[in-house]
């Protein structure tokens, strides 16, 4: 890294920590200008594109990280969840399997496989996702207000309650979520 691009680079970080993306992102910009190269810039600039709603151009900088380091597993997450943004649900699959398999420890690409996997109403699939989501982050109550839902509508109350005594033990107001969903009418 010169130090042209260096310093574009934590300025870039600078704005982020101003809360000027606008200009954070014309600072990655000027970075990949020096050298199209940096993927540490182009994985950044990736995520605020996808932040602000503009998956195709998002898309686009994952991919050219994708292209220089094909097995960064945070790129493959980054990508799977802007498919998963634009429903694509079996892109998303595919590249948060993808993820996990590069690392099993990121927790979010199993949430992100779960929530992939109910979309498409591959509940047993679902539930195994979420169950290791929920393993790694043992105090993470999407994982487990979503692992509830899945067990509802599978028919388990004897697991959904299992889940409900979890999620209770460090979240009442996810577990009060989940009892009202999951609420026989």
């Amino acid at each position: 890294m010169t130090f042209q691009s260096w310093w574009h680079f934590r300025r870039a970080r600078f704005y982020l920590f101003l809360n000027k993306r606008t200009r954070a992102m014309a600072e990655y910009e000027a970075v990949l200008a020096i050298d199209p190269s940096d993927a540490m810039a182009a994985n950044a600039l990736g995520y605020l594109h996808g932040e602000n709603g503009n998956h195709e151009q998002a898309i686009e900088k994952f991919q050219s990280v994708l292209r220089l380091a094909p097995n960064d597993a945070n790129t493959q997450f980054n990508l799977g969840y802007i498919r998963q943004k634009q429903a694509r649900h079996d892109d998303a699959i595919a590249l948060f399997e993808s993820a996990v398999k590069i690392n099993p420890a990121l927790d979010r690409a199993w949430f992100g496989l779960g929530m992939s996997q109910a979309a498409l109403q591959q509940r047993e699939a679902a539930i195994a996702s979420f169950e290791r989501a929920a393993k790694l982050q043992p105090m993470n109550p999407h994982a487990l207000y979503e692992l509830g839902l899945q067990h509802h509508a599978l028919g388990q109350p004897e697991k959904l309650a299992e889940v409900i005594y979890r999620l209770q033990q460090f979240d009442p107001k996810a577990t009060k979520l989940l009892m009202q969903a999951t609420q026989p009418t």
